[in-house]
């Protein structure tokens, strides 16, 4: 693999480059006149990239599989991606500039790194696989995606070039990758092996991105392998997740982040090693009392948020919160202590992921490309089980084991689905409204605050397994920070029914 001259640099030569870029909007830096195109199109996927490769850097765009350029001799692969504070972090960004702002920036979406290879024959070795050679070595600039509202390609002229960083993957990450494009490579190969003409390999790939996902730890495939309209079929590229791209972006910008993690001494570099990890620790800890666990685990006794702390004791670790294990928030893995009866009820409703209604006001919005849909796709839940068998004396509290569980192509295209395109129509028919509380003698309730209790009409967890829920613990005008055609709400987020966990829970048997 080589590349041609006018894509050689010195690492001098970039950091020049970069640093008389940064601070500069994308718009000021377009030489090479890419922004031009927008005024016969509003939708131009990737102008970002153009204008960083074309205009900054000065070389031509191409499709090829090729790594875009060659730094002190090194094949270097040149990503542009977005970055955005979430605005359940603007609170903090308050008279923040520079550094002090910048720790709060997370990956607004993930890095696609190139095609899956269909044809010619599969590649069998992961070290010269174009994915590899492609994500090796990366220079990655981040521009600051400075909206919570759709913006066409136009708009992406105001948003500022931040900062860049070259990106080496460690080798426990290398490790998770090559096991993800191994599980890709596998089921790929035993379909062509299976199926020797087109017509019935096709018919076989079909939906089989969705069929990988719940194995597929760092990396997730899109757009889904499925026939078009015109006979031809859509094909998937390998992209990192936007939880990891996220992990990375936090890394680059919050060097302190790392105090705050739990790092595991043996980690995971697949689905199966977890879970056999798992199942390990359930057989030494199952039926064992907090009690029991506390004195085995060495855990000072007047500990607050013991179960939390157990669990990362099993996992050989110091720490209070599952959440900040590094392997978890690389992999999109949501750890969530469950406490049940003996008769396996009682599970609350989860919350999940803030809500910036960014796609709900873009009518031409696709729900596989939306935010939501790639959230319950990248995202699944490893759920340490305890019996609580005395409410009024956790000490008879005991550990039970573990259980893990992704969303299956059947509750997005159906319940998430639903829950996307009902809240969606509800905006564009301008059928939002405030739905006030109202007590037995059909008075208007009011809280703590004073303030008349109320929400608006998204979906209720009476109808919906995923709905809407304020995230604030009272409601004032104050805090309902949230606009929606025009009705002020407290910041929203999905939530995840109680009873569907509890019944999801009861179908999966222990790791």
């Amino acid at each position: 693999m080589a590349v041609t001259d006018d894509r050689k640099f010195t690492k001098a030569q970039v950091y020049t480059i970069l640093e008389n870029a940064k601070g500069k909007t994308l718009g000021e830096v377009d030489k090479s006149h890419q922004f031009a195109r927008t005024e016969k199109s509003k939708k131009i996927t990737g102008i970002a990239g153009d204008v960083i490769e074309q205009s900054v850097f000065g070389y031509a765009r191409d499709s090829d599989q090729e790594c875009d350029i060659e730094i002190d001799g090194v094949l270097t692969e040149l990503k542009t991606t977005g970055v955005r504070v979430p605005k359940s972090d603007l609170k903090n960004t308050k008279n923040k500039t520079g550094d002090a702002y910048n720790v709060y920036l997370g990956a607004k979406e993930g890095i696609s790194i190139t095609g899956v290879t269909f044809e010619p024959t599969i590649q069998i070795d992961f070290n010269t696989s174009h994915f590899w050679e492609k994500s090796e070595h990366l220079l990655i600039v981040f521009y600051e995606y400075k909206s919570y509202d759709v913006v066409p390609a136009s708009g992406y002229a105001k948003f500022p070039i931040v900062d860049y960083c070259y990106n080496s993957f460690s080798d426990e990450e290398k490790a998770k990758l090559q096991n993800d494009w191994e599980i890709v490579r596998n089921y790929l190969q035993k379909v062509y092996t299976d199926y020797t003409d087109t017509t019935s390999r096709n018919e076989h790939l079909e939906g089989f991105t969705h069929l990988l996902r719940p194995n597929l730890l760092l990396i997730e495939l899109v757009p889904g392998f499925k026939r078009k309209s015109t006979g031809s079929y859509q094909k998937p590229r390998y992209r990192l997740k936007q939880t990891f791209v996220d992990y990375i972006v936090r890394g680059h910008f919050n060097k302190s982040r790392a105090n705050n993690e739990i790092v595991l001494k043996e980690s995971f570099s697949s689905f199966a090693q977890l879970d056999a990890r798992c199942h390990a620790l359930s057989m030494q800890y199952k039926g064992k009392t907090l009690v029991q666990l506390k004195e085995m685990l060495g855990i000072d006794a007047s500990a607050k948020d013991i179960v939390a702390i157990c669990v990362v004791r099993m996992f050989g670790a110091d720490g209070k919160r599952l959440n900040q294990i590094s392997d978890f928030l690389k992999a999109g893995i949501i750890a969530k202590t469950i406490t049940i009866t003996p008769k396996g009820g009682r599970t609350e409703d989860m919350k999940l992921k803030h809500i910036d209604f960014e796609e709900w006001a873009d009518r031409d919005a696709d729900f596989e490309e939306s935010d939501i849909y790639d959230y319950f796709c990248e995202h699944s839940f490893m759920c340490p089980i305890f019996c609580e068998h005395d409410p009024k004396d956790q000490s008879k509290t005991t550990f039970e084991g573990f259980k893990r569980f992704a969303f299956d192509e059947e509750f997005i295209e159906n319940e998430v689905r639903r829950t996307w395109e009902d809240s969606r129509k509800l905006i564009h028919r301008n059928e939002l409204e405030w739905e006030y509380l109202y007590d037995e003698h059909g008075n208007k309730r009011v809280n703590s605050s004073g303030s008349y209790m109320g929400a608006p009409n998204f979906p209720k967890s009476s109808e919906y397994n995923v709905f809407f829920r304020g995230g604030a613990n009272v409601s004032t005008e104050k805090s309902r920070t949230e606009c929606v055609n025009g009705i002020r709400m407290l910041p929203q987020f999905f939530w995840l029914k109680g009873s569907y966990i509890a019944n999801k829970l009861k179908e999966i048997p222990y790791i």
